[in-house]
């Protein structure tokens, strides 16, 4: 949190602009650090953790600026970013919502900054592995376009919420994040919507972020998981009705067999006992 809001604040931008911070319940001594070091920054506090797509949505409704930009408490702007975005949307009025480059801490790029929607087919590619045995495959590789290096600016399906600037008159068409979401697809969920409203979506390779991503679930990867997975279910549901979450049951029963087989062929206990425990919840319906 205090390596975010310190990039945010040295980060060259040129407008007039409010920092809202949205506290879900957190335990680790952020809201004294923000109340202490960061007095300008408006801090909004839950008694529970309402997930990422409410919590955000509090803060929009208090705002009221031309762009709303979404960023991850465990992200690192770097290189004036925010100002080159606010300046490439606002050269570029058929955009709605724009997202950047984003790399882990060791200097690789994160894949999952920006991709085409998740159909019933990439669910599987994804659920069985096959999407990381040759991601540079055209088809294998859709999900999360990685056969293409992240090194130009193009129109994308959808771009990570870990930093996702958004054009106001977009949330006046479509409205807030749809809460329903807990955590992970609510942005995809949200550039489908605008999309619908014949909103651009753009990726923008000169703006970059560090994201340490999933930093907050390195305790539990397996409620990790299955978070990611009720999401998946949900947005299949809601873009492809019953035939979605039929095929999602299947789907997923068959790619995490895929998936358990190999984690235990390649010794790897952690993955195969998450990828056991989701097949249990499934079975036990808390899929």
């Amino acid at each position: 949190m205090n390596a975010c809001l310190r990039s945010v604040l040295s980060s060259g931008i040129q407008i007039d602009y409010n920092i809202f911070i949205l506290d879900n319940a957190s335990t680790d001594g952020s809201v004294d650090l923000i109340q202490k070091e960061y007095p300008n920054v408006i801090l909004l506090k839950n008694p529970k953790n309402v997930g990422y797509a409410k919590g955000n949505n509090i803060a929009i409704q208090k705002s009221s600026s031309d762009f709303i930009l979404l960023l991850n408490p465990d992200t690192i702007v770097l290189n004036n970013s925010i100002q080159k975005m606010i300046d490439f949307i606002n050269t570029n009025k058929s955009i709605g919502i724009l997202g950047c480059r984003v790399i882990k801490p060791n200097g690789d790029l994160q894949w999952d900054s920006c991709g085409t929607y998740l159909t019933p087919l990439m669910f599987f590619i994804k659920e069985s592995g096959l999407e990381k045995m040759i991601p540079s495959n055209r088809v294998l590789g859709s999900r999360l376009l990685t056969h293409w290096r992240r090194n130009s600016t193009r129109d994308v399906d959808w771009v990570s919420g870990a930093c996702m600037l958004i054009r106001r008159e977009v949330v006046e068409s479509i409205g807030l994040l749809d809460d329903r979401f807990f955590s992970y697809m609510e942005d995809v969920d949200y550039c489908h919507r605008a999309h619908k409203k014949r909103w651009g979506i753009r990726f923008l390779h000169t703006a970059e972020i560090i994201h340490d991503s999933g930093a907050s679930w390195k305790q539990r990867s397996d409620i990790h998981l299955l978070t990611s997975l009720i999401s998946d279910k949900l947005y299949l549901h809601k873009y492809y009705g019953l035939s979605g979450a039929f095929y999602f049951k299947i789907t997923y029963f068959i790619g995490c067999f895929f998936r358990l087989f190999f984690n235990i062929l390649l010794k790897n206990r952690n993955r195969a006992r998450d990828h056991y425990r989701t097949i249990i919840w499934a079975f036990t319906g808390r899929i």
